[in-house]
């Protein structure tokens, strides 16, 4: 508190304090001081105050904070995004269901379709991912099943049951393997990717070119891919891992968010799988007349 008072004796603005002292590297303490003082002129640094405390791994804090502005929250807008922040700040242990549907939309019986998913694995020593049961087999680290046939307008419908107990975390403070030149270099990368329009989404296409940017410059990493819990669902995401350091970069969520896209693991990002094996693809089918017109799609549920 002796800190805090000596802050406040002087004339200063604690919103552009925080603002000299924030870092992706690391958020040194002063800067959360700032922040608290900041949050108590302002309501609205209430959640950069949560998101400070998030990025630093004081989780139970931030769940705290962003519970305080859930209260006050004037908008559905800014009460849907704290309420995702404290699924992101709190342990978690949960059963995720994946649901493989697959339709023929032509005139043709489908014979023989082979249907490929990444293999689920897990993610320590932040998760523990169990496979409670499948309708698929592993086979050369991927999981696979054989549909016989699909009639007509038909619709095969596969699952897979996951256990998972995941522990938000954070790679904070930055280790200095990831040099300054190189987190100077990631971050003016993932500012100027564009973002494609693509179906269903650019994450896949977007962390693709960052690890072959990657790759360019002699750093090694990889595309992941998982699940994002969210109040109303799950979204199907993906990101880049540099692999040296371990560190999570999510190029999409750095256009909104640079702070929480590096190096940053909460809760409600759930890992599920490596892309690499199956060419950054979560779903694959295989056929042999090209005349099939098939249409997959995956969803995934959190019970």
């Amino acid at each position: 508190m002796s800190f805090l008072f000596v802050l406040l004796a002087f004339a200063i603005s604690p919103a552009d304090s925080v603002r000299e002292l924030i870092s992706i590297r690391s958020i040194p303490v002063a800067a959360i001081h700032y922040a608290r003082m900041a949050a108590a002129e302002d309501g609205a640094w209430m959640l950069e105050l949560g998101r400070l405390l998030e990025a630093s791994g004081r989780f139970a804090d931030a769940r705290r904070v962003y519970g305080i502005a859930l209260g006050n929250s004037i908008s559905q807008e800014t009460s849907d995004w704290l309420m995702n922040r404290r699924i992101g700040v709190s342990p978690m242990d949960t059963t995720v269901v994946l649901t493989v549907s697959i339709t023929n939309r032509g005139t043709l019986i489908a014979r023989d379709v082979q249907v490929i998913l990444p293999m689920p694995v897990s993610h320590p020593p932040l998760q523990s991912l169990t496979i409670l049961s499948t309708d698929f087999h592993q086979s050369g680290g991927v999981l696979t099943a054989g549909i016989p046939f699909i009639i007509p307008g038909g619709t095969i419908e596969l699952c897979i049951e996951l256990g998972i107990i995941q522990q938000p975390g954070t790679g904070r403070p930055i280790p200095r393997s990831l040099t300054d030149e190189t987190l100077e270099w990631l971050t003016q990368t993932m500012g100027s990717m564009p973002v494609p329009e693509t179906l269903p989404g650019p994450c896949i296409p977007m962390s693709e070119e960052l690890t072959r940017l990657c790759g360019q410059r002699g750093i090694a990493s990889r595309v992941e891919g998982g699940i994002i819990l969210d109040r109303t669902g799950c979204i199907f995401h993906a990101w880049s891992i540099l692999e040296e350091q371990g560190l999570r970069a999510d190029p999409l969520l750095f256009k909104t968010d640079s702070l929480l896209s590096i190096a940053h693991n909460p809760a409600d990002v759930i890992p599920l799988w490596d892309l690499g094996p199956t060419d950054g693809y979560e779903l694959s089918l295989l056929f042999s007349n090209p005349c099939y017109e098939l249409e997959g799609s995956m969803t995934a549920e959190a019970r």
